[in-house]
């Protein structure tokens, strides 16, 4: 906010925890048979899982 950035090590935390919070969450929907909100879920689990690949990808660059 106001020009500065999140840290890389942030990001990749929060984003992994996001991921996995949202993964429960479709796997508990799709297991009751639920189907809509668990792939909407699971869509939102991969998008917070993909930005956390590319947060430990910007951490890795010197």
């Amino acid at each position: 906010m106001f020009g500065r950035r999140v840290p890389p090590h942030i990001v990749f935390l929060l984003s992994l925890v996001l991921a996995v919070l949202c993964g429960v969450a479709a796997f508990r929907y799709l297991r009751v048979d639920n189907w809509l909100p668990g792939l909407l879920w699971g869509a939102v689990a991969v998008w917070f899982l993909v930005d956390a690949v590319r947060a430990y990808g910007w951490r890795k660059k010197p």
